[in-house]
């Protein structure tokens, strides 16, 4: 709650408040919100920081199990091209094409390329970094 947070950060409990109400234009300090991260184990507020640039962190111990990453990529976009074939199919039963259903079809489609391009970037860096028995690609002439 508000006390705890403010606990944690050493700011007032009317600061603390201030920055939780949506329509106060004041805003938690860097410090503060770093040491509320810190406390629950989870970069919550640097996440959504990163997501109004159009940005994601990520997480370097993830990086580890590219095969665990490369299954849960291929998993997705099996769901991902599941959805598209189902709004598809709702979409195509009665032979007219609404511009809300075009409009979905579209965002089904961005959201399958978009998952398709983050798997490719998993397969360049497993290529790249090399991993078990792929070997690392090396520069000609490199050392």
């Amino acid at each position: 709650g508000i006390e705890a947070a403010a606990d944690i950060t050493s700011l007032s409990k009317s600061q603390i408040g201030r920055c939780n109400n949506d329509g106060d234009t004041e805003l938690l300090p860097i410090a503060a919100a770093l040491r509320l991260e810190a406390e629950c184990g989870d970069p919550v507020i640097t996440r959504a920081m990163a997501a109004l640039h159009g940005r994601k962190i990520s997480d370097p111990d993830a990086a580890k199990d590219s095969g665990a990453c490369l299954l849960r990529g291929s998993l997705d976009i099996g769901a991902k091209a599941g959805e598209y074939q189902r709004n598809a199919a709702l979409a195509f039963s009665d032979l007219k094409v609404t511009r809300a259903e075009a409009a979905q079809g579209v965002r089904d489609i961005q959201a399958l390329i978009d998952s398709a391009q983050e798997q490719l970037k998993l397969y360049t860096t497993v290529l790249a970094e090399g991993n078990g028995d792929t070997p690392a690609l090396k520069i000609v002439g490199g050392e």
